[in-house]
């Protein structure tokens, strides 16, 4: 498993920015919620009267606000799913053409239906949440088969050219051997990364038994910069999230598995 040459130099970039600035802006990541772009114009855009339109529903001078390189989008602890926001694929692509990294964190229900709809870009990676491999996967999610389709979604966006990375969320119940076969499944997947955080959820990542998991977990990563890009991750949960809009009720993926793809 490679690192990114094109996400190690814009990181790099960061820290020496960073660093001439006196690091008054010191956001490496930047959580943005799906949720700050849910009012789209539909008519407008549908009608394709203005190619850029998508770029007016990220929230106003969002790009000016913070230099980070790297804009993770959904996956927040409110559990917002950014494939079910009509314009999602045109914010990823406004946000790679300003010269950011765009995770996209999802569910991977709607992967291979939504695909489409994105373009194979050195700086977006679609990032797919996984709990375990198929048994353990289902009974987290309470949905049979979502293992399934989601690994059809991998698969189908790694011939597409995408970048993809895995997300495991730790916490007390995450079994460390099960997440190590997880990733060796992954492996035949050519999966470009692998992240493992807290998920900036309300168990706190302070604990000593959730910290000494996390630390053992990224170690079964076995690529050094994907561990550190894990570290990043986890302290953003701490950061201001400036951009952030108010997150409306969950829509419920309860009927998500029975779609068809």
């Amino acid at each position: 498993m490679k690192f990114p040459l094109r996400l190690s130099l814009d990181l790099l970039s960061s820290r020496i920015a960073r660093a001439l600035d006196g690091g008054r802006d010191n956001a490496t990541i930047f959580h943005l919620s799906p949720a700050a772009f849910s009012s789209t114009n539909q008519e407008e855009i549908d009608a394709e009267s203005d190619p850029n339109a998508a770029v007016m529903e990220i929230p106003a001078n969002i790009a000016s606000q913070t230099t980070a390189p790297i804009f993770w989008v959904g996956g927040d602890a409110e559990g917002d799913e950014p494939l079910l926001h009509p314009v999602i694929g045109r914010i990823a692509g406004a946000l790679n053409k300003a010269g950011r990294n765009v995770f996209l964190h999802t569910n991977g229900l709607r992967l291979r239906k939504r695909m489409h709809e994105f373009r194979p870009d050195p700086r977006l990676f679609l990032t797919v949440e996984l709990a375990g491999r198929a048994e353990v996967h289902d009974q987290a999610v309470a949905r049979p088969g979502c293992f399934v389709r989601v690994m059809e979604g991998i698969r189908a966006a790694k011939l597409s050219g995408f970048h993809v990375c895995a997300h495991v969320t730790v916490n007390s119940q995450t079994d460390v051997c099960e997440t190590g076969e997880l990733f060796e499944y992954l492996d035949n997947y050519d999966v470009d990364g692998f992240i493992v955080s807290s998920g900036g959820g309300p168990e706190p990542a302070t604990r000593h038994e959730l910290q000494e998991k996390l630390r053992e977990i990224r170690a079964l990563v076995r690529c050094s910069r994907w561990e550190y890009f894990s570290s990043l991750l986890e302290g953003s949960y701490a950061a201001p999230r400036a951009g952030k809009a108010p997150v409306p009720a969950p829509q419920s993926d309860a009927s998500a598995c029975k779609e068809t793809a």
